[in-house]
């Protein structure tokens, strides 16, 4: 006669095989989400099937656990290691193009290739008028305006903010020299209140008096950065509401 079985031993196996089935779920569930990428992949880039999409996938997939593990494959006939090839190309950021490239990252989405989209144009006389220095760029970067974000440093550190504005004014400074128009004059205080400023103010916003002494308040706390003005626009504008508020 044999001996009754055990009921935790029974309960164990149970258990077992509970958690066999939902690590078969689990790894069904992960190459179905890998497959389903590299079809969207392939729809999305253009490849000549979704095999090749999935195989991209697969690829990215494998580049990754190498760089992780800190495995790199040997080239054949020589001892020298190499990573693994991407499944897409980019440009790689160096020395020459890293301003590009963070352009690219940071600011193409609502400037692309330097034009007006949601974003300003970088490329025309009047941005060329009013940011002549990598200097400006950079404030504008870190201050931002009423449209356009502002970058901090914890963000964009100070050394990446320069690179973009380098890029950008080296563009600008490009397309003026293609430019056979002659450059627009920098503007004065009526100008700065006519083009920048008045676009709000005359639409959504209070009307402005440039004889409210208020205004001149409201310029040091948030118009002149809510208009992207630069320092020197800055400094006109309060001396045109200075005199105005004189006579």
């Amino acid at each position: 006669m044999s001996a009754p079985r055990d009921p935790r031993h029974t309960v164990v196996q149970r258990v077992h095989l509970r958690g066999l089935a939902v690590l078969a779920f689990a790894v069904a569930l992960g190459l179905g989400v890998v497959l389903g990428l590299g079809m969207w992949d392939a729809q999305h880039r253009g490849v000549a099937s979704p095999r090749e999409g999935r195989a991209g996938v697969v690829l990215g997939l494998g580049t990754w656990l190498a760089q992780r593990s800190g495995v790199a494959a040997a080239a054949e006939g020589g001892g020298r290691a190499e990573q693994m090839p991407r499944p897409r190309t980019g440009l790689v950021a160096t020395n020459e193009n890293r301003g590009q490239v963070l352009f690219g990252r940071y600011c193409d989405s609502c400037h692309p290739g330097g034009r007006e989209q949601k974003g300003k144009d970088l490329l025309g006389p009047a941005f060329r008028r009013d940011f002549q220095t990598e200097a400006d760029v950079v404030k504008l970067v870190r201050e931002g305006t009423c449209v356009m974000p502002a970058y901090d440093r914890f963000f964009l550190p100070d050394g990446d903010v320069a690179e973009i504005a380098k890029f950008v004014v080296a563009r600008a400074q490009a397309a003026a020299s293609a430019d056979p128009t002659p450059p627009l004059p920098p503007l004065d205080g009526q100008g700065i209140l006519g083009q920048k400023c008045a676009a709000c103010h005359d639409t959504i916003d209070l009307p402005l008096n440039p004889r409210d002494p208020q205004v001149l308040y409201v310029v040091d706390v948030d118009m002149a950065r809510c208009a992207g003005l630069t320092a020197q626009q800055t400094t006109a504008l309060r001396t045109f509401l200075l005199e105005q508020q004189r006579r």
